[in-house]
């Protein structure tokens, strides 16, 4: 089984599914909850200025809505070691699977790691529910979050954010 989608089903993650993402020098597949009332009230596209990142992130902020929150992430590679370090590269931001096979060695690092194994049409080792324990929330999620919010309206899977100005 290669098909993002039907992996995501068989983890039981819902959303939408990105494919062939470029996060933090990795290639993944992607699922995001979509906030389509939070898209619909974004004043502008995807910020991915870190400066302003950083002030959202203040108490006293005024921030753009989050229109994505990551559900999970698929490595993808030609070897299952190499899926299984583009997953564990971003298991700090939310719950991470492979495609592999069903080898001892395959199921002892995707154990390890926390990183579910999907083999054929099962799920031969369950992925940590979310991200890895003791790891919070920080700019570099948001500026994720945001690339991927990027990518879904260059997809067509959103519209684009109509300025201020355009919505009279």
């Amino acid at each position: 089984m290669t098909d993002p989608a039907e992996v995501c089903d068989l983890l039981g993650w819902t959303g939408a599914v990105v494919r062939g993402m470029s996060l933090l020098g990795v290639s993944v597949d992607v699922v995001v909850r979509v906030d389509h009332v939070a898209h619909a009230a974004r004043r502008s596209g995807p910020v991915l200025d870190r400066d302003v990142l950083v002030t959202w992130e203040w108490p006293e902020a005024v921030r753009e809505p989050e229109v994505v929150r990551l559900v999970g992430v698929v490595g993808t590679g030609a070897h299952w070691r190499r899926a299984l370090g583009a997953a564990v590269r971003l298991s700090g931001f939310c719950a991470a699977a492979i495609v592999g096979v069903d080898e001892e060695r395959c199921r002892l690092e995707c154990g390890y790691a926390g990183v579910g194994l999907v083999v054929g049409e099962r799920v031969v080792v369950a992925p940590r529910p979310g991200r890895v324990e003791g790891a919070r929330r920080r700019t570099l999620d948001r500026w994720v979050e945001e690339l991927v919010y990027e990518r879904l309206i260059r997809d067509g899977v959103l519209e684009p954010v109509a300025t201020p100005s355009a919505r009279r």
